[in-house]
C-alpha cells in the first residue's frame, strides 16, 4: 500500500511572515511560530511520503534497516487467529475479471499495518510499518490485475473499530471479501448486515466461495447497485449504522468520500463510518495547508479558475467555500485544521 501524497503546485515554499494579512480568507495571525511550525511540518510529511515509499520498494529489510527505521514487530499468532482467517479457507479461482488468490509477506518485509498517527500539536504524520519474522499468508480480491481487498493487518486493524462500532441494522458500501460484514455478523450488537455492490462478478465471486463460510444466525443481504444511486433513495432511519469502503487507497477515495459527506448530513438515524478516514482526512487537510500557503503568499481568485488535476480542483473548491472565513489567532487555525472541522467542510463541499 503506498503512502499517499499530494502534489505540490503553484506556491512550494512559504515565507515566514509576522502579522500578514491575506483579502480572500481574512487571515490575520499576529503569531508566526504555530504557522511556521505547521508548513514546516507539512513539508516533512511530503519528504516522509517519499521516505516511506523507497522503504516498500526495496522490499525484504535486514535487522539492521528495520532498527534503524523503528519498525515495529508483528505477531502471527494475532492475527491468525482472526475469526476470519480461522474459518474462511478458499481455493483460488477466477470469475470475468475478478480473482480470489493467496498472497504472502516474506520474513521482515515492511507493509503498513495500521492508520496514519497524526500529532495533534502540528499535524505531523507518521506511517506506521510493522513486518513478520515467518511468512504471512493473505487472502485478496483484483479485477483486471488492480487488488481491492487483502485481508492483512492492515484492513484488520483499520476496520477494528467500525466493526466494533457497528449496531442494529448495518448496511455496508462496497463488499471486497466480505471480512467487515463477516466480523460485523459476529456483533452481538447488530441485527442483520446489508452490503451494496455494483459488480455482478463481484458478486457472484464472494456468493459461490465465500458466503458459505459466513455465520448463518444472522441475515446478510447482497443487493446489485450503485452505492450513490443507491444512497440516494435510502430513507433515513432505514439502518442504524452504515459502513463505507469503496475505494484501494486514500488518493481514489477523497473524491468518493466527498460524496458520501456531502449527502450524510441528510440522515439523522443513521450513523456513518468511512474506512481509513484518517488518512482521508489527512489529504483533505494538505490540501488546505496549500492553499494556506498560497494566499499567504498573495493569491487571487483568478489563481483558483483553472484546474489541471483533481488536487486543483479540491483546492480550487476550498478557496471558494473558505473565503470568507475569517482566521484571527492561532487557535482558529487550529481549529480549522482539526479532524471535526475537516468533516464539516467536507459536508459542505460540493465534488
Amino acid at each position: 500500500m503506498p503512502i499517499h501524497g499530494f502534489e505540490r503546485r503553484l506556491c512550494s515554499f512559504y515565507k515566514p511572515f509576522k502579522g500578514l494579512k491575506s483579502p480572500y480568507m481574512k487571515i490575520c495571525i499576529s503569531k508566526d511560530q504555530y504557522v511556521n511550525r505547521l508548513f514546516s511540518s507539512f513539508e516533512r510529511n511530503i519528504a516522509l511520503g517519499d521516505t516511506y515509499n523507497a522503504i516498500l520498494e526495496k522490499g525484504i529489510l535486514d535487522k539492521e534497516d528495520i532498527s534503524r527505521l523503528g519498525l515495529f514487530p508483528l505477531k502471527e499468532k494475532e492475527y491468525l487467529n482472526n475469526p476470519y482467517f480461522l474459518n474462511v479457507h478458499l481455493k483460488e479461482c477466477e470469475m470475468g475479471d475478478w480473482k480470489l488468490f493467496y498472497s504472502s509477506y516474506a520474513p521482515y518485509e515492511p507493509f503498513v499495518y495500521d492508520e496514519l498517527s497524526i500529532a495533534k500539536s502540528d499535524y505531523s504524520e507518521k506511517t506506521r510499518f510493522g513486518y513478520f519474522e515467518e511468512k504471512f499468508p493473505f487472502l485478496a480480491v483484483e479485477e483486471k490485475g488492480k487488488t481491492w481487498m487483502s485481508v492483512t493487518p492492515h484492513e484488520i486493524n483499520t476496520m477494528k473499530e467500525a466493526v466494533k462500532e457497528s449496531h442494529g441494522h448495518v448496511i455496508s458500501f462496497g463488499l471486497g471479501l466480505g471480512y467487515y460484514a463477516y466480523m460485523a455478523l459476529l456483533n452481538p450488537s447488530v441485527e442483520d448486515v446489508t452490503i451494496i455492490e455494483r459488480s455482478p462478478s463481484a458478486i457472484s465471486l464472494f456468493k459461490t466461495n465465500i458466503l458459505p463460510f459466513f455465520p448463518k444466525e444472522k441475515k446478510l443481504t447482497i443487493i446489485e447497485e450503485d452505492a450513490f444511486h443507491f444512497l440516494s433513495k435510502m430513507k433515513d432511519g432505514a439502518y442504524d449504522y452504515s459502513f463505507v469502503d469503496l475505494w484501494h487507497l486514500p488518493e481514489d477515495g477523497l473524491p468518493l468520500y466527498l460524496r458520501f459527506k456531502a449527502q450524510e448530513k441528510k440522515f439523522k438515524k443513521t450513523s456513518f463510518s468511512y474506512w481509513v478516514e484518517t488518512s482521508l482526512l489527512s489529504l483533505l487537510r494538505r490540501a488546505l495547508i496549500i492553499l494556506l500557503q498560497e494566499e499567504f503568499s498573495g493569491s487571487d481568485d483568478d489563481d483558483y479558475d483553472f484546474a489541471a488535476s483533481e488536487s486543483d480542483i479540491l483546492i480550487n473548491k476550498l478557496h471558494f467555500l473558505l473565503r470568507k472565513r475569517v482566521l484571527s489567532s492561532d487557535d482558529d487555525l487550529e481549529n480549522l485544521l482539526s479532524d471535526d472541522s475537516l468533516r464539516s467542510i467536507a459536508e459542505e463541499l460540493r465534488y
